[in-house]
C-alpha cells in the first residue's frame, strides 16, 4: 500500500510539472523605422526621453503579431554611451484585442542608437496576458539579427 501511494503522488508531481512546462512561441519581423521620439527633460538624449513603435511581426506558426513598444529612458551614462530604458511591449495576437502577453523590463541601449546592438540577447520578464494568455508568466529574449536580419523574440510562457 506504501509504495503505491508513492506511485500515486509521483504521478500527480508527473503530470503537474508538466502542464507547468513552458511554452516557446517565437515572433519575429524586419528591420523598424525609426521610433517616435519625445524629446523630455534636458535637450538630446537624457533622462526622461520616450521612444515609441507599433509595428507587424509573425509568430512562428504564421499568426500577425502587432507589437506595441513603449521605452523610457531612466538613466544615462556618458562616460560608456550607455542607456538604461524601460520597457513596457505588448505583443497582441491575431485581432490584437483578445490574446495579449505584456512584457516588462530594463535592457542597456547604445545612446546613440534607438534599438539594441545587433547580436546582442536581452531578456525581460512577461508580468501577464489576456485570453488565451491570462495568467501567463516567464519570459522574453529578444535579439536583434546581423546583417539587416531583422528581429527574433523568444517567449518563454510559463
Amino acid at each position: 500500500m506504501h509504495l503505491f501511494k508513492i506511485l500515486v503522488v509521483s504521478g500527480i508531481l508527473l503530470a503537474s510539472n508538466m502542464s507547468m512546462a513552458a511554452t516557446k512561441i517565437v515572433v519575429s519581423h524586419p528591420e523598424i523605422e525609426a521610433p517616435t521620439f519625445i524629446d523630455h527633460g534636458k535637450p538630446g538624449q537624457s533622462i526622461g526621453d520616450v521612444r515609441i513603435w507599433q509595428f507587424e511581426a509573425k509568430a512562428n506558426d504564421g499568426t500577425v503579431v502587432t507589437t506595441d513598444w513603449i521605452l523610457t529612458t531612466t538613466g544615462v551614462a556618458v562616460e560608456t554611451g550607455v542607456e538604461y530604458r524601460i520597457t513596457s511591449a505588448v505583443f497582441s495576437f491575431g485581432d490584437g484585442t483578445k490574446d495579449q502577453v505584456v512584457i516588462q523590463g530594463i535592457a542597456q541601449y547604445p545612446s546613440v542608437k534607438a534599438t539594441l546592438d545587433q547580436s546582442t540577447p536581452t531578456r525581460r520578464a512577461i508580468t501577464g496576458g489576456t485570453g488565451k494568455f491570462a495568467g501567463v508568466g516567464g519570459w522574453v529574449e529578444t535579439i536583434h539579427l546581423p546583417d539587416g536580419g531583422g528581429w527574433k523574440h523568444t517567449l518563454y510562457l510559463k
